[in-house]
């Protein structure tokens, strides 16, 4: 199966939770993500936002 990710802006937008707090998340292991080599940029799988619609790129 094809994962889908979005970015960690998009994340926090989607959920109302500040980057900070996304970062925490990553850092202690309860939001998996995956950090592009060489960037500062993270992805997250779509997967992992309930009810994520990826053709819709919001919650329902």
């Amino acid at each position: 199966m094809n994962t889908q990710y979005i970015t960690l802006k998009e994340f926090c937008e989607l959920t109302k939770l500040s980057s900070s707090t996304a970062y925490r998340m990553i850092r202690n292991g309860t939001l998996p993500a995956t950090k592009l080599a060489g960037t500062r940029h993270w992805k997250i799988p779509s997967d992992f936002v309930p009810g994520y619609d990826s053709n819709t790129l919001r919650i329902r």
